[in-house]
């Protein structure tokens, strides 16, 4: 509307300027051309107000609204810090059980050979040999006991910096970390690779990534009660890129559910034995070190591809 008012005072007053080349100019028309000068100065400094007001206004919202996004990006930060805390404590409870199970085999064996060294002592069956028997056995479960101590301690030791490891080296720390949980359900792990591949990383993120994806399948071997248990874990090179692949014959994952597998949250197992969580920090894992990962269904059961830039 003003640019229309803007338009008609603009021809009003060329069209009065063609009027001042007429030697029988009227003071009329002089006074007109001042007055509508003046009133399109007016109205320019109205719309000037008006526009000022305008970008006043935006800015403001865009002011509101990137405080709206600092509050939203902090309530998810502090969400995913919720969960990640909530995983770390999930995989405590599970790494203590484990613990204690690991702990249980060779604190028993202990006890069972003491109780047979005074019982051997007492029919005169001890001798040089004997007793260096028993020595390496002792020594070899108190080593067992030491590595499956060291290996948790390393585990739940906050890692600040990334450095190069082995992936060969990580999955079998993952292996004697489940030794005996593999054992008590029946499960069997058969590695694939080339060759050793290096990758960069914080490598108890990644210990903790193969933990979730072993001990999700453990529970979906148990859920659907599969007798022949095996996980197959391939990796290999190409063009840069590290691909590790975990392979179950538990079943596959329900189609309703496969699509969102990754999002917090979501779970196949029933209620009150699973929290969503796992998966969901397992991708944000791989994500954090430029990596992807996906999940498809084969004939036996669920192939978890991961992609890592090397």
């Amino acid at each position: 509307m003003q640019e229309d008012e803007s338009k008609k005072l603009i021809d009003e007053i060329n069209l009065l300027f063609k009027r001042s080349n007429i030697k029988e100019l009227h003071e009329s028309s002089c006074e007109k051309l001042q007055l509508k000068v003046q009133e399109l100065i007016e109205l320019h400094d109205k719309q000037k107000k008006k526009t000022e007001k305008i970008i006043k206004n935006h800015a403001s919202f865009l002011q509101q609204l990137d405080k709206r996004n600092m509050a939203q990006t902090a309530s998810l930060s502090k969400k995913d810090m919720m969960l990640r805390q909530q995983s770390k404590m999930a995989s405590m409870g599970e790494m203590m059980d484990a613990v204690a199970h690991q702990w249980k085999q060779p604190l028993n064996a202990l006890s069972m050979m003491n109780d047979m060294l005074l019982d051997d002592y007492r029919e005169g069956r001890i001798d040089e040999s004997y007793i260096q028997e028993i020595t390496e056995m002792t020594h070899m479960q108190i080593s067992h006991m030491i590595n499956t101590l060291n290996e948790f301690r390393t585990f739940f030791r906050p890692s600040k910096d990334t450095a190069d490891f082995s992936l060969n080296e990580c999955l079998k720390s993952v292996e004697i970390l489940m030794k005996d949980e593999l054992l008590k359900n029946g499960v069997t792990i058969y590695r694939e690779s080339d060759k050793d591949i290096i990758l960069h990383g914080e490598v108890n993120e990644f210990k903790h990534l193969f933990l979730n994806l072993i001990s999700n399948t453990i529970d979906a071997f148990n859920e659907k009660e599969i007798s022949q248990r095996e996980i197959h874990i391939k990796s290999h090179k190409k063009d840069r890129h590290a691909y590790i692949e975990f392979e179950d014959n538990a079943g596959g994952i329900p189609p309703h559910v496969i699509h969102a597998i990754f999002k917090p949250n979501v779970t196949t197992k029933p209620d009150g034995k699973g929290t969503g969580i796992g998966l969901y920090m397992s991708s944000q894992i791989v994500q954090k070190h430029s990596g992807t990962i996906r999940v498809q269904n084969t004939q036996k059961g669920a192939l978890f591809t991961i992609t890592l830039k090397l």
